[in-house]
């Protein structure tokens, strides 16, 4: 059921959230050129100290304090009490890297840091039609119409397989499954695609 309700504005520490959310399709793209092994090792220690923070942050009370102090204005309420989005990247980065396909794992990896951002970006300035507070049938149209475009500049997949990830990919930005959207969307999307492999 759509509903109307005012998402985040797009104040200073949003956008500088988001242009910090862009800068993650470094990871992908490092990964063309990049062998697979140590881009492996590379997003577990990444992964692995993102928990490791996020441990010490919840659960003792003066870091959580430090950390408040110095990054609390770039956090959405629900990650002061939880994992941050950068740990859920992080070892959503990681899975990625290492269950898929080299080029599934770059392409779900940009529909994340490209397709996410504009949902959001698209969502808050001309979103009309809501699921919930955070999500809108305009975001994640633009969410696919971006996941298409960088599906059109990786010709080393199958063009019916990107076609499907980004579709999934799209439906799960839209869709509040309760799972953080930086871990649920490119595992999601990556494994549909890796079914749609071997079935082709």
């Amino acid at each position: 059921m759509l509903i109307l309700r005012s998402m985040k504005p797009l104040n200073r520490y949003v956008i500088i959230r988001k242009l910090l959310h862009l800068s993650t399709a470094l990871v992908p793209l490092c990964y063309v050129f990049i062998p697979r092994y140590p881009m492996v090792i590379s997003l577990c220690l990444m992964g692995l100290f993102s928990l490791f923070v996020d441990f010490l942050r919840l659960e003792i009370k003066p870091i959580s304090r430090l950390f408040n102090h110095l990054f609390g204005k770039l956090l959405w309420e629900k990650e002061k009490e939880t994992l941050t989005a950068a740990t859920h990247y992080a070892v959503a980065a990681f899975l990625s890297v290492y269950f898929f396909d080299k080029w599934i794992a770059i392409a779900v990896l940009l529909f994340l840091s490209l397709g996410d951002t504009a949902a959001h970006i698209i969502g808050v300035r001309w979103g009309k039609r809501r699921i919930d507070s955070e999500k809108t049938v305009e975001g994640s149209l633009a969410c696919l119409v971006i996941c298409l475009s960088v599906s059109a500049l990786l010709p080393q997949v199958d063009l019916i397989v990107l076609f499907v990830g980004s579709v999934i990919a799209s439906l799960v930005e839209f869709f509040p499954f309760g799972i953080d959207d930086n871990f649920a969307l490119p595992l999601i999307s990556g494994a549909a695609m890796e079914i749609m492999v071997k079935l082709l």
